[in-house]
């Protein structure tokens, strides 16, 4: 069964589903089936993570680039928007609470890639309350 993990993921997956379903317990590849369920969370908080991000660097745009802010502005709170639903889609409670947990590493990132985007430099701390960014 490992050697279908490599080859064919896809069908590894279902016959993993399927052995789970008629509860053939003893015939699950268990060490790749348990990275995967781990991984799935990982992956999880990595898209909320960088949902989070694009929605500041968006604000931060909006409220401190006066030189394209004429040009972009509707566009942005478009994307804001977006990055919202999407945000809100992903977020569990356990994923809010590690974002806030992280938050001045997730804002100083956000603020580094406004900073090579606009050529302008963030406040050193975020200037959006955390509930306005994750609800």
């Amino acid at each position: 069964m490992n050697k279908l993990y490599d080859i064919d993921f896809d069908l590894w997956s279902k016959q993993q589903a399927k052995l789970l379903r008629e509860g053939k317990f003893n015939e699950l590849d268990l060490e790749n089936l348990i990275e995967e369920v781990e991984d799935l969370g990982k992956s999880e908080y990595k898209t909320c993570r960088s949902y989070t991000i694009l929605i500041i660097i968006h604000l931060l745009f909006i409220n401190y680039w006066e030189a394209e802010k004429q040009y972009n502005e509707n566009h942005w709170k478009r994307e804001v928007y977006n990055f919202r639903l999407l945000l809100k889609k992903n977020l569990s409670t356990s994923i809010k609470n590690k974002l806030i947990e992280k938050w001045e590493e997730i804002y100083q990132e956000a603020a580094e890639d406004f900073k090579e985007k606009a050529n302008l430099t963030a406040p050193e701390n975020c200037p959006f309350p955390i509930e306005d960014i994750l609800g």
